[in-house]
């Protein structure tokens, strides 16, 4: 078996795009959730949401935008600080969560502005990756990827087999 199709197979762009519509899912479960007062599912479901958008971060962190910044240092800069503002945002929002007080516009917010990072990391971030990452670190940063969206679906398989 020889892995020289690499043509064949889908660019880093197409998986993080893939994974930008699961996670868009995920919350918009989320917001079903919370409309309807389910509590319980909607703890469950932020519970998969937070922890799939922090492996989706670490995987862009970890393989893509080390080599970015060295072409692009402002750029990576400014992704970097997004990610850390995320985070700290993801952590109010899950104590909302917790303590059911999140207001609906609060989430609103939120995910727009990861829907514009997801634009500018498209834009930017995913298409140089493409072009530009080696063979071995591109291979890397797909592994780690469908490794993570496997590990997401058992989670959701159990989570969905379990209620």
């Amino acid at each position: 078996m020889h892995a020289h199709s690499q043509t064949l197979s889908p660019t880093i762009r197409d998986h993080f795009l893939a994974d930008h519509r699961r996670l868009e899912d995920v919350f918009e479960q989320m917001l079903d959730a919370f409309e309807n007062g389910v509590r319980e599912e909607l703890s469950s479901l932020w519970t998969q949401f937070e922890s799939e958008l922090g492996r989706h971060m670490d995987a862009e962190e970890r393989f893509l935008i080390p080599s970015f910044a060295r072409a692009h240092p402002e750029e990576a800069k400014a992704i970097l600080d997004e990610h850390r503002d995320f985070r700290c945002k993801l952590e109010e929002l899950g104590v909302g969560v917790d303590l059911h007080i999140v207001r609906l516009t609060v989430a609103d917010k939120f995910i727009d502005g990861l829907r514009a990072h997801a634009h500018r990391e498209d834009g930017l971030l995913y298409k140089w990756g493409d072009k530009n990452l080696g063979v071995h670190e591109r291979d890397s940063l797909l592994r780690a990827l469908r490794k993570r969206i496997a590990r997401a679906n058992r989670a959701s398989l159990k989570e969905g087999g379990s209620k």
